[in-house]
């Protein structure tokens, strides 16, 4: 027996369910089971949302659990679920007699995922059993999030054929290059941002700004890597600079292309050499090629979690990826200047010397069906609409 197909797939998030749900329409994994892989990864998320919020409450109403549902109560929180989520959570002296309230511990997530995989209806319990505990490293204190590990299926193409066997594995975006070039994976249908940082040394040029350039750029006899087009989920996503609206219109005062970087005179990126740019940090290598930053003077800092208010109400700059723009048009006085500094969309890229050995990925390939369309166009377009003229 041939061995399975290893295929990365991100293991949380807006990505996950959009690439899922593309998996139920190619009718590699039944609706069911996909809905219930969905409902237990929501729920995991409101319940680390409602204990981040209990923490906030907990510092508020003087460290003690009835006040503490009072004001729940005052929020609208259901209080069977405010109980109980206080019931579980952890509980910490730090050293000048109060007692903190932290999130569910481990075992708890543990002991809570157990009982789903015990769950009478059996598409829920081959749901969990899919699923593993990670921290989530985003979230100040780390908590412990139930989210997408791995699963078996089987694919056919046509009837009589030899079923495709395949392990779905949950993979964080930013280590998915490395495994496919290291064949720990041999199919990826995750977000293209993270391959340039993994394949510079396969480029001519390090200035490739989305994965159709990096294809075009990519010198194939230094990598097994090859990216073969869009998924075509229509989840585009800029890489945006972030400025407040008197920062913004110095920007428009300068005139030029609104590419940032097009060439070494872009007068914009003189804007940039004050205080460090807000960032997050897996993509500094990134940035600092395509805005050629130390030759410019440019510095990076790891952003807040509230990066858009820092741009907004204390004058930073950052780097933040925009989706639909619905973060920057709730935020008084945020723009988006400029074009992205880089795009991305979920993409499928496969290891060639495993594609050459293997004809069960090319079935999957086939399968998918790659797309050459760019979305970007289109994507920019709904932007324009939702920010009007805080897209400068």
């Amino acid at each position: 027996m041939s061995d399975p197909v290893l295929v990365a797939i991100p293991p949380k998030g807006g990505s996950l369910d959009d690439v899922l749900k593309k998996l139920v329409a190619l009718k590699w994994l039944r609706p069911e089971l996909v809905g219930a892989i969905r409902r237990i990864i929501k729920d995991d998320k409101r319940r680390v949302k409602l204990e981040e919020g209990l923490i906030q409450l907990w510092r508020q109403s003087g460290y003690a659990m009835e006040p503490t549902m009072r004001s729940a109560d005052l929020f609208g929180h259901d209080l069977d679920d405010v109980e109980q989520a206080l019931k579980r959570m952890r509980r910490y002296d730090d050293g000048s007699g109060k007692v903190q309230l932290d999130y569910t511990g481990k075992s708890g997530v543990e002991k809570m995922l157990g009982v789903l995989r015990q769950d009478s209806d059996a598409e829920v319990a081959e749901a969990a059993l899919s699923m593993h505990l990670q921290l989530d490293l985003t979230r100040p204190g780390k908590p412990s999030r139930i989210v997408f590990n791995q699963l078996e299926m089987g694919f056919t193409n046509k009837p009589g054929a030899v079923p495709v066997r395949a392990v779905l594995l949950g993979t964080d975006h930013e280590v998915t290059p490395t495994y496919l070039r290291k064949h720990k994976r041999d199919l990826s249908l995750t977000c293209y941002d993270a391959f340039h940082n993994t394949l510079l040394d396969a480029l001519d040029t390090p200035k490739v700004r989305n994965w159709r350039e990096l294809k075009g750029h990519l010198i194939e006899t230094n990598t097994d890597v090859r990216i073969l087009g869009s998924l075509g989920l229509d989840d585009y996503l800029g890489h945006c600079v972030l400025m407040n609206q008197a920062t913004a219109a110095k920007v428009k005062a300068l005139g030029g292309s609104r590419r940032w970087a097009e060439n070494g005179d872009d007068p914009k990126l003189n804007l940039l050499r004050g205080a460090p740019m807000l960032i997050d940090p897996q993509y500094e290598e990134v940035y600092d090629c395509i805005l050629d930053a130390r030759s410019h003077g440019i510095s990076f800092e790891v952003g807040p979690k509230d990066i858009e208010k820092a741009c907004a109400e204390q004058g930073r700059i950052a780097i933040y990826i925009v989706r639909s723009g619905s973060t920057v048009a709730v935020t008084p006085g945020l723009c988006v200047v400029g074009e992205e500094i880089i795009t991305s969309e979920t993409i499928v890229a496969v290891n060639q010397e495993r594609l050459n050995h293997n004809r069960a990925i090319g079935t999957l390939v086939e399968s998918l069906a790659p797309v050459e369309t760019d979305h970007a166009p289109a994507w920019r377009t709904k932007l324009a609409g939702k920010l009007g003229e805080r897209l400068i």
